[in-house]
């Protein structure tokens, strides 16, 4: 449905005024959504991260806990790599954070499912057979492996 009522010569000055204002907002229209949302004590704690960083510290990959990748921070020292050496580095630490953070998935809901009293045997093959969760030890020896074939002795 269209408006039909005549504007007048000011709405359509307004509309083409496009000078900067004098007065300068620090407040978003978005901030009107706050009441919709408003923030608790929740949103100040800070989720858990998984950070994986090769030995040079030229490429860091942060992942979120769902294992999608947070962050990838790069040195100055990635300048002196291809671009295809760099895609594949952070390919690889990007994994790497992603199993971290599988792993703590795994061990979490482990520590649920037996604090609630469910058989052990069974969970551990619901979480790694169905769900498809690496263990933390098979997150840490599948680093370790990486860490050995990629960089070879370089690993702390």
């Amino acid at each position: 449905m269209t408006d039909n009522r005549p504007h007048d010569a000011d709405d359509l000055a307004a509309a083409l005024d496009f000078s900067i204002p004098e007065e300068i907002s620090t407040t978003s229209d978005l901030d009107a959504l706050d009441v919709v949302a408003p923030r608790s004590a929740h949103d100040d704690q800070q989720e858990p991260v998984f950070t994986v960083a090769n030995p040079d510290g030229s490429v860091t990959v942060t992942a979120f806990p769902n294992g999608g990748v947070k962050q990838i921070e790069l040195s100055p020292k990635v300048t002196a790599m291809s671009e295809a050496i760099l895609a594949e580095e952070i390919s690889v630490l990007a994994d790497l954070a992603a199993q971290d953070a599988k792993a703590a998935q795994y061990a979490y809901i482990f520590d649920e499912m037996r604090r609630r009293g469910h058989d052990d045997a069974a969970t551990r093959d619901f979480l790694t057979r169905d769900l498809e969760l690496p263990t933390p030890q098979q997150a840490r020896a599948e680093r370790a492996r990486v860490f050995a074939a990629r960089y070879g002795g370089r690993h702390g």
